[in-house]
């Protein structure tokens, strides 16, 4: 009953689209600004806006042990005025018959044959009548049978091949996003076409099949069955889903919505957390956008190998394995609260990016930006114990160097090509885009921005949307300037460095703020931002909007309390205090409210790495990490830990290598022995999370006693039930991994051999990734092309073994060597497709000569699509290369002289 009352709700929803298109709403008539609203004539396409797409009835014959599938499609467009052709997409597909009907009236004798001219360079199929005449303004259904084919990287229709039990299995699931919805059907295949997806299935007898909606009915036609789906909602067509295979399934129920998680035979009880968090976060977001979840059931899947990643598909979302699944036996706390996260991104895709679509992938931080700003929320809410604002900080910190170079781009960066569409699936979008609408909530306050949320969800539900729909919704919520606010920081590169100087003046202090765009080297233009500045002096607050490059403001009072500026740290931007209220911040640092001194770390590491501070300087900073006694203490030793790890690959093979290992041992090592390597009864999780970090850190450093603490527990680690602690095993196996000796190494490499766990797989290439020998480093990049891995861990071995500076160029001779075949595996994934393969090998080096090799070579391999990931990774180089010639010698003599040296880094 359920499935039949959703059909004429997602019909007229479709037929509201369809008319929205023709007749825009007075709203979308307004003068264009800076951000304007959504308008079809408006939106840049590549198909043209002639046709418009309202109703897809798709069915499809599949089998997972065939290579091909066959399928025919019934698409219902409106013809707006005389076209010559109709033009929709399709990509390696194989046309058999195509015919033009009208909507009314008697079909069989006014078909039309429609001829298919291919374009394979646009990935398009140009229909025209085989009779020579145009197709006037009018109803029609277009009706296709083709033919195409399963692939077996996670692009399109794809298979899934791995072990189940001991014995070969498959599946067959979809990723259509960016632009391969057209591997799996001709269809008009970008997002401002949203249509109502009618999809039949004949699969073989005994396979599961699975989509979007619940199933309406299943025929047994003896050696197949025939499965059919309830009509979707009006959706972009790459939010349409397909999987087929044998699966156990986890099932629940909240808010009356049914809850599935389907994984391979064996490992359902692996979804428990899965389906915990999924139960606490539908009714959340629910109550946040103040609408219900719209489809009638939620199916979650777990992929064993192939995909990377997650997708957010409308009803069913997938995952790969280890990103859903957690066995509580063997994963870390990271892996908990990285499934966490996982999913509560991809849930808050059902109203970002699904209820409300971006109106093209120029607009798709919409979906992207608000469902990593999302995640963060969520678990501040259900978990704030993992503080989670606090360690954000860590991914900002590398999204916020890369848009400090000139290899960056505006969130908002224009008409995006398809051929280099995977480009804006970055840390520009997804990072920094939710960076800046942390810090756009904190000036505007909470209850206004979800207000504006709310509005902007009842008034584009269903329908495409623009930036200017959400400003528009959040500034009339807010009553404040937030379109020109925001336009500053999603429609420019870059950010801001916001100088402070302050004095005392007549009874007052007078706060100088000056603005200019923070660079790692030469000066680049831009700016300026409307940076909301929030200062903040003991209790008192206030924000200062800085929109000019310099602005005074006044405090009443003079004293010697810090100046605290982005207070509480929500900030997009970098903060360098003059010498005096440098000085006062890092007296004050243990007093300092926890965010403030995960802020002052995170700028004055930054200050270092660009130049303007000498890195010593920086270090003396960490003298005071062991002072801390708050629960920051944890996310502050794990941004010390990460930047340590970052100075140790610039810095390797140069005369500060020892001394600076010799200091971080000393700071880690001092903070492990203080935990010890067995929990505590009652430990809390961030306890155990900063364990493992330290032991990772401790044996990047090479510090023997870790290593010989590891050893000791290796045997166990692998053992079933062993004993070690799951908090620590991941990276206990690792720290071995990284001084393994032969037998050890053998060790590692069977298990990876042995195991049907992607989770485990992962954590054993770390490990076998880890060690300095170069034989063994040549089997594992052997083992990359042998066969045994899924395609999805195969390709990023190469990369893993790059993360050893030493072995680098060995790692990056073998992706040039071997380009075609990884390439083919790789495939054009958006996470780790072929277009990573050299910069992900390269990304280790701190030489300028490699920077400039491997733009030469993705250009020479990969063409312009690769370009702009080839530059950031040669960025990132050259950033390196620098602090390794400016600090080398410095800091070298620095660490190497007791007097310089912290206390706590002795």
């Amino acid at each position: 009953m359920l499935a039949r009352q959703v059909w004429p709700v997602v019909t007229l929803l479709a037929v509201a689209f369809a008319a929205a298109a023709v007749c825009m709403p007075a709203a979308a008539a307004a003068p264009a600004a800076a951000q304007p609203r959504f308008d079809l004539r408006r939106t840049a396409t590549l198909l043209p806006k002639t046709v418009l797409p309202s109703h897809v009835r798709l069915s499809l014959d599949v089998d997972p042990a065939l290579p091909t599938f066959s399928g025919s499609v019934s698409i219902s467009v409106r013809v707006l005025e005389t076209v010559p052709a109709v033009v929709l997409h399709a990509k390696n597909l194989q046309a058999d018959r195509a015919e033009l009907v009208p909507a009314q009236g008697p079909a069989g004798r006014s078909r039309r044959k429609l001829l298919v001219l291919v374009d394979a360079a646009t990935s398009t199929w140009r229909l025209q009548a085989a009779d020579g005449r145009p197709i006037a303004r009018g109803a029609y259904r277009i009706e296709i049978r083709y033919r195409g084919a399963v692939n077996a990287t996670g692009e399109g229709l794809y298979r899934a091949s791995y072990r189940a039990a001991g014995q070969p299995a498959q599946m067959l699931a979809t990723q259509l996003e960016a632009v391969e919805a057209r591997r799996l059907l001709p269809v008009f295949d970008e997002p401002v076409f949203r249509s109502v997806f009618e999809l039949t299935v004949r699969a073989p007898s005994g396979w599961q099949v699975l989509s979007n909606m619940p199933l309406y009915s299943a025929v047994d036609e003896g050696a197949t069955v025939r499965h059919r789906y309830a009509p979707t909602p009006p959706m972009p067509s790459y939010l349409l889903a397909l999987a087929v295979g044998r699966f156990d399934v986890l099932e629940d129920r909240v808010d009356g919505v049914p809850l599935r998680i389907f994984t391979a035979v064996g490992k359902r009880e692996q979804a428990r957390w899965a389906m915990e968090v999924t139960r606490q976060l539908l009714p959340f977001y629910a109550r946040y956008f103040g609408r219900p979840y719209a489809l009638p059931k939620l199916d979650q899947l777990a992929v064993p190998g192939t995909r990377q990643g997650a997708m957010e598909d409308w009803g069913l979302i997938s995952y790969v394995e280890d990103l859903l699944l957690f066995d509580p036996a063997t994963g870390s706390e990271a892996d908990r609260r990285r499934v966490f996260g996982i999913i509560a991104h991809e849930i808050a895709h059902q109203w970002f990016g699904n209820l409300v679509s971006a109106a093209s992938w120029n607009e798709i931080w919409l979906n992207e930006a608000f469902a990593t700003w999302m995640e963060v929320k969520a678990a501040e809410h259900f978990h704030p114990e993992w503080q989670s604002a606090l360690r954000q900080r860590r991914s900002l910190d590398a999204t916020m160097g890369r848009d400090a170079t000139a290899a960056t781009r505006a969130i908002r960066s224009g008409p995006v090509s398809e051929a280099s569409v995977f480009e804006v699936f970055d840390s520009i979008t997804y990072d920094k885009g939710g960076a800046v609408l942390t810090m756009l909530e904190q000036w505007i306050g909470a209850p206004s921005f979800q207000r504006g949320l709310a509005a902007y969800m009842a008034e584009r539900a269903f329908k495409p949307a623009s930036a200017g729909d959400l400003w528009f919704h959040i500034g009339r919520a807010a009553r404040q300037p937030v379109a020109e606010v925001a336009a500053s920081w999603t429609d420019q590169p870059g950010l801001p460095l916001v100088q402070v100087s302050a004095r005392c003046e007549a009874g007052s202090t007078v706060v100088m703020l000056r603005q200019s765009r923070f660079s790692m080297a030469e000066p680049l233009a831009g700016g300026p931002w409307r940076v909301p500045v929030r200062l903040a002096r003991g209790d008192e607050q206030r924000v200062v909007l800085l929109d000019q490059a310099e602005q005074r403001t006044e405090w009443p009072g003079c004293d010697d309390r810090p100046l605290r500026v982005n207070a509480g740290g929500r900030g997009f931007y970098r903060v360098e205090l003059d010498a005096e209220g440098q000085a006062r911040m890092s007296t004050a640092f243990v007093e300092l409210d926890a965010a403030d001194r995960v802020a002052l770390v995170s700028d004055s590491y930054a200050l270092a790495e660009a130049g303007r501070r000498p890195m010593a300087a920086h270090l003396e900073l960490m003298r005071a990490l062991p002072q801390v006694q708050d629960a920051s203490r944890a996310p502050l030793y794990e941004q010390a830990a990460m930047q340590w790890r970052s100075l140790d690959t610039a810095l390797t093979g140069t005369a500060a290598e020892a001394p600076l290992r010799a200091a971080g041992q000393s700071l880690f090592s001092a903070e492990l022995g203080r935990l010890g390597w067995q929990p505590a009864t009652g430990e809390d999780s961030e306890t155990s999370q900063l364990r493992a970090s330290l032991v990772g850190v401790l044996s990047r450093l090479r510090h023997a006693p870790t290593f010989a603490a590891a050893r000791e527990r290796f045997a166990a680690a692998l053992a079933p039930a062993g004993g070690v602690p799951p908090s620590i095993r991941a990276a206990l196996i690792a720290a071995v991994g990284a001084d393994a000796s032969p037998a050890e190494f053998e060790t590692l490499f069977e298990a990876l051999r042995a195991t049907e766990s992607q989770a485990e797989r992962r954590v054993l290439i770390r490990a076998l990734t880890a060690g300095r020998d170069a034989a063994r480093a040549q089997r594992v990049l052997d083992e990359s092309l042998a066969g045994r891995l899924s395609p999805n861990l195969a390709v990023r071995l190469p990369s893993a073994v790059a993360e050893v500076p030493a072995l680098q160029p060995m790692a990056y001779d073998f992706v040039l060597t071997h380009w075609a075949a990884l390439a083919q595996l790789a495939g054009e994934s958006a996470f780790g497709g072929r277009h990573w393969l050299l910069p992900g090998a390269a990304s280790s080096s701190s030489e300028p000569a490699m920077a400039l090799r491997m733009q030469a070579d993705q250009q020479r391999l990969d063409g312009a699509a690769g370009a702009s990931t080839a530059a950031q990774v040669a960025a990132a180089i050259t950033t390196r290369a620098r602090l390794r010639e400016r600090e080398a010698a410095a800091l070298a003599t620095a660490l190497g002289t007791t007097m310089a040296a912290p206390a706590a880094l002795r």
